[in-house]
C-alpha cells in the first residue's frame, strides 16, 4: 500500500477536443500496487477517455514501485514475467523492422521516450542508429547502464533536445502515462526534422478485449494509464498537432498478455491458462479488424 496522494488532478477539459462535457465511464481499481479505486471519464464529444483525480508527476511514483511492473524491474519469475519476455523477444525484431520500413534513411538519430532498461535502445544500436533514451525510472536507467551501457537521460531532458535534430522517436506504451499529453505532442513535432517519423504505440480501448473485460482490463492499469486511446481519437489528436497519420499496425501479441493479466484481476481460478485461450480468440477476431486489437502502433509524419 502506498499513502493517498495529496496532489491530483482533475481534468476539466478533454485534452484531444477541448470540449468540456466529460461523463462517468468506468470506476477500475489498481490490480497493481493499491487496490484504490479510479474513475475513468469519457468525452461526449470525441469519445476519448481519461482517468480522473490521478495523482500528479511528482506524487505518481509509488505507484510504479511493484515487481510486477516489469518494464522497470526486468524480473524473470514466474509465467507472466517468462511470456513478456519472450514476447520482447519477438517484438524487438517486430519494431526495428517498422523503423527500418518507415524512416527516410537506412541509420540516423533516434530519441527512444520511455527507454525503459534499454532493451530497444540495445537492439537499433547494433543496426548503426545513434540512440537517445529518456526514461523516469532511475532504476531503469541504472539497469540500462549496467546491461547495455546506455546512459539513458530523465524526462526534462526531452525539453533540452534542439528543433529538427530526430529523424525517428518512439514511443512504445509511453504516451497514456505522460501528465502533460498536448506539450509532449508539440514538442515531438518541434524535435522530427521535416522527413522525420514518430512512431507511437497505445493500448486500444475500442479492443475486443477491452469490450470484454471492462473495469478488469489490465490495459487501464489505472492510475498509471492517465489517457485511454482509440484509433479514431489518437487520430483526432494527432491532426491537432500537425501530424499525418501514415499508417496503423496491430500488436497482435498483446491480446494474449492483457487477457492473462485480465483474468488475474478476475480471480479467475487457473488464470493464466483462461487469459491465453482468451487471448487467442480476440487475436484470431483481430486479425479481421486490426483496429480492434488489444494495442495499435501509429505511424505519423509530419504535415
Amino acid at each position: 500500500m502506498t499513502d493517498k496522494p495529496m496532489n491530483t488532478i482533475n481534468t476539466k477539459v478533454c485534452p484531444v477536443c477541448g470540449s468540456s462535457e466529460l461523463i462517468p465511464f468506468l470506476s477500475c481499481e489498481d490490480f497493481l500496487t493499491t487496490k484504490e479505486v479510479f474513475n475513468i471519464c469519457k468525452c461526449k464529444s470525441c469519445n476519448f477517455a481519461l482517468t480522473q483525480d490521478f495523482p500528479a508527476e511528482d506524487e505518481i511514483g509509488p505507484y510504479y514501485d511493484a515487481p510486477a511492473y516489469i518494464s522497470h524491474s526486468d524480473s524473470h519469475k514466474g509465467i507472466i514475467n517468462s511470456l513478456y519476455h519472450l514476447a520482447r523477444k519477438i517484438a524487438l525484431r517486430s519494431k526495428s523492422k517498422i523503423v527500418t520500413c518507415h524512416a527516410s534513411k537506412k541509420t540516423g538519430m533516434l530519441l527512444d521516450i520511455g527507454s525503459g532498461t534499454g532493451y530497444f535502445l540495445n537492439k537499433m544500436k547494433s543496426k548503426k542508429w545513434i540512440v537517445t533514451g529518456i526514461e523516469k525510472s532511475d532504476a531503469a536507467r541504472k539497469y540500462a547502464k549496467q546491461k547495455f551501457g546506455m546512459d539513458c537521460q530523465n524526462s526534462e531532458y526531452l525539453y533540452d533536445i534542439p528543433a529538427k535534430t530526430k529523424d525517428i522517436v518512439t514511443m512504445w506504451h509511453v504516451l497514456e502515462h505522460l501528465e502533460h499529453l498536448n506539450k509532449v505532442m508539440e514538442h515531438l513535432h518541434t524535435i522530427l526534422k521535416d522527413d522525420g517519423v514518430a512512431i507511437i504505440a497505445l493500448p486500444n480501448k475500442d479492443s475486443f478485449d477491452a469490450g470484454y473485460y471492462k473495469e478488469y482490463w489490465a490495459a487501464y492499469d489505472v492510475p498509471r494509464h492517465l489517457w485511454h486511446f482509440s484509433p479514431a481519437d489518437f487520430k483526432y489528436l494527432a491532426d491537432r498537432h500537425h501530424f499525418e497519420l501514415q499508417e496503423i499496425r496491430p500488436m497482435n501479441f498483446d491480446s494474449f498478455y492483457i487477457s492473462l493479466l485480465s483474468e488475474q484481476n478476475k480471480g479467475t481460478f487457473m488464470a493464466s491458462l483462461v487469459g491465453l485461450v482468451k487471448g487467442g480468440i480476440f487475436f484470431l477476431r483481430s486479425l479481421a479488424n486490426k483496429k480492434r486489437c488489444s494495442s495499435l502502433i501509429y505511424i505519423l509524419k509530419k504535415k
